[in-house]
């Protein structure tokens, strides 16, 4: 196979992996503010702005989807029968994200 945009097969398979591990990073991010958001809304009554909320939205939705998508390879099950187990995905590579830095 030849190379792509300058990169080797090697590269970008490395590049989609930090792709990914970013991704769910960032989806665990909005998780974790979320719920930091609803114990100060118990609290305090105050949470996250709408607007906050929607760009939050929009980008979990957008990686969710990404997850179950790439799940489907391996899953021949319908999207919405595996949404659950692409958000463990998810939360479980934002763990190895994290502990391998």
């Amino acid at each position: 196979m030849g190379e792509w945009g300058g990169a080797t097969r090697l590269q970008c398979l490395a590049l989609a992996q930090t792709l990914g591990l970013a991704m769910a990073r960032r989806a665990a991010d909005i998780l974790d503010r979320h719920r930091a958001a609803l114990g100060r809304a118990a609290s305090d009554g105050k949470g996250l702005d709408a607007a906050q909320f929607a760009a939050d939205d929009a980008i979990f939705t957008a990686v969710l989807d990404a997850a179950n998508e790439c799940l489907g390879r391996f899953d021949a099950r319908p999207a919405d029968d595996r949404w659950c187990d692409a958000l463990l995905q998810l939360i479980q590579l934002a763990q190895f994200a994290a502990e391998t830095g």
